[in-house]
């Protein structure tokens, strides 16, 4: 016999009955069409992250040099200068606020303004502006959250700030500036 004649046929010389599959029962198909599949739903859903979620916007005094963003410190000097101290009293369960605020140079301001900002959620964020009653200057807002907060107290005409944070959903907060260079 001729070595080609012994080709395909199995033991005792009858050739193996192989089946044909259909092809969606072959699992490497599956694979070869899940991992391209796979890429473009995960790209679908990096894209609906993008569009559907805003950058929120930075609140911080910056000033822009040639191509690099600095703080921006004038505001915070300028409460060094004026030796400006102040002790808040928040409430987030009644919205309640309170300023005692001491300068020990210049007058005090003709209006006060409290900013509460959210550490995380800007849809939370709050401008009180405050009315002086006898020696302090007084405020509501709506009810706040627990969460970690930014406070800046300014005066209307945002000559100087003075900046603190706190956790919780109230808080005594002594305010002293800081000379930032």
């Amino acid at each position: 016999m001729a070595h080609d004649e012994h080709r395909g046929t199995g033991i005792n010389g009858v050739a193996p009955k192989i089946e044909a599959r259909p092809w969606h029962r072959e699992p490497l198909v599956w694979m070869v069409i899940a991992l391209p599949a796979a890429a473009v739903v995960a790209g679908l859903v990096t894209l609906w992250i993008a569009v559907s979620g805003r950058d929120d916007v930075v609140r911080d005094d910056f000033r822009k040099e040639g191509l690099s963003i600095h703080p921006d410190p004038r505001r915070d000097n300028a409460a060094v200068v004026a030796g400006v101290r102040a002790r808040v009293a928040l409430d987030g369960a009644s919205g309640q606020v309170s300023v005692d605020i001491t300068l020990d140079r210049g007058p005090q301001p003709d209006g006060l303004v409290l900013i509460l900002s959210h550490a995380t959620r800007s849809d939370l964020d709050r401008l009180v502006r405050l009315e002086r009653e006898g020696d302090a200057w007084q405020g509501s807002t709506a009810r706040f959250e627990t969460g970690h907060w930014y406070v800046e107290v300014t005066p209307s005409d945002r000559a100087w700030r003075l900046t603190g944070d706190f956790k919780g959903a109230a808080a005594r907060l002594q305010m002293e500036p800081g000379l930032v260079p």
